[in-house]
Formats: C-alpha cells, sequence, structure tokens
C-alpha cells in the first residue's frame, strides 16, 4: 500500500485543475471542524494516531514525535514513512522552510528564494520516494509526505499558474505511481486552503481531502481519525508491474 500525505491538497482546486490521478477512483472531503485550529503537526498527529491529539500537543509542535506503538504503522511488519510529521520529519529541511517563510515577511528574502527552497525540499523527497519503491526491499506499505502545496500555497495562493503548477506536479507523481506499480493507493490531506481577501496569501481551511484507487469509500466527511482502523485492512503492495 502506498499513502500520499499531501499538505493542505484541497477538493476545489483538485476539481479546479481536473487532476484525475489525485481524485482516483473514490474522492471526497474529510471534516475536521472538531480542531480548534487546522494545525499540520496535530492533524498528521491525529491521523497516525486514531484519536484527536490536540490536547495532548500545546507546545513545541514541530519536535512532536510519535513512537511507532502509537501510529497505524504497528499493525505491518514491514514500512517506510517518509518526512512524516509527528514521525519521520526532517526538521532541518523544514526549519529552513520556516525561515525563509518568515524572511519574507521580514524583507529578508524574496518570495522567489522562498520558493527555491521549497522546490528543492520537494525534489529530494521525491527522489527518496522513487528510490523506496525502486529498491529490492518489499515494504507492505510505503507513506510519504509533501508539503510542496502548502507552503507554495501560503505565499502564492492567489497566483493561478503557480498553484496549476504544484497540483499538477502533484497528480503526475501519483500518475507514475498508478502506472508502474501494483498497489493500493490512498490520499489524505490535513487540510485544505483558501485565498486570504483579494490578495496572494493562502490560509488553512476546515476540511481537508482524501481518495482511493480501489473499491475503499470513506464516504461523506470522514474524520482524519477514521483512517486509522481502515488502513490495515487494504492490504500490501504486489510490487512493480
Amino acid at each position: 500500500m502506498i499513502i500520499f500525505g499531501i499538505d493542505a491538497l484541497d477538493k476545489s482546486m483538485v476539481e479546479k485543475f481536473k487532476c484525475k490521478n489525485l481524485m482516483q477512483k473514490n474522492y471526497g472531503q474529510t471534516d475536521i471542524s472538531e480542531f480548534e485550529l487546522p494545525k499540520t503537526v496535530v492533524l498528521w498527529s491525529s491521523f497516525l494516531n486514531g484519536k484527536n491529539m490536540e490536547d495532548e500537543i500545546k507546545e513545541d509542535l514541530w519536535n512532536f514525535t510519535l513512537p511507532k506503538e502509537r501510529t497505524f504503522f504497528k499493525f505491518f511488519n514491514s514500512f517506510k514513512a517518509i518526512d512524516v510529521p509527528a514521525f519521520t520529519l526532517k526538521q532541518d529541511e523544514h526549519a529552513m522552510e520556516r525561515k525563509y517563510l518568515a524572511g519574507y515577511f521580514k524583507k529578508e528574502n524574496t518570495v522567489e528564494e522562498f520558493d527555491k527552497v521549497v522546490w528543492e525540499n520537494h525534489e529530494k523527497i521525491k527522489k527518496e520516494f522513487f528510490d523506496t519503491l525502486g529498491n529490492e526491499k518489499d515494504y507492505e506499505v510505503v507513506m510519504v509526505y509533501f508539503d510542496l502545496i502548502d507552503a507554495v500555497g501560503h505565499l502564492s495562493f492567489g497566483i493561478e499558474e503557480k498553484m496549476r503548477e504544484v497540483y499538477e506536479e502533484l497528480d503526475s507523481v501519483v500518475g507514475k505511481v498508478a502506472e508502474d506499480y501494483d498497489c493500493p493507493i490512498l490520499i489524505v490531506s490535513d487540510h485544505g486552503m483558501e485565498r486570504i481577501g483579494e490578495g496572494r496569501y493562502g490560509d488553512h481551511t476546515m476540511n481537508g481531502f482524501w481518495s482511493s484507487s480501489g473499491e475503499v469509500s470513506f464516504g461523506n466527511m470522514p474524520k482524519i481519525t477514521d483512517f486509522y482502523s481502515v488502513i490495515p485492512q487494504i492490504g500490501g503492495c504486489d510490487g512493480k508491474k
């Protein structure tokens, strides 16, 4: 099984840009209204753990880490988790993104410099992901996290050509996996994104996104914690086609 955790993937944008690979066979929104604020680490830890983690994670958000025994990975004999928040997050890379994001508002760097850091990190994660799929070790589940849409969207959600580019990039990644590998694919986002006023900036919404490649449908507006019990039942990966 392959799980794509795609930060800020938004149903309306998937439909707007006609991203068929992201839609897969079944797709819809998730309801995260039970959370006070749509915070990335809180939402992904809740996805991994199967319960709302908002009360547990109050401070030091980005350094919070769950042990395997508190995640659905404990149900699998072999797995690979690539850059997953609250589990295997690449702290240095994301700290650099946050530094350049703050630097933009302090006029210490440009949006182009911020985008360059984000895209470089994305390419590193994408390479590790495809290297993982291509090696000889068989994993029952591989999960990869991409923050490209969220990171670019915070400063450029109102710029359609930039958002189309990042959506098409993720759509192509999923399309390549679906074409090359005989695996169930689950796509989940922590939250969506919306434009702030009439400007260029974007912020989180209280609805995420899900899609599945097979018959498994999560119905109308599942909670992000609902996936925990279903993931172990979906099945493993038969490898390259």
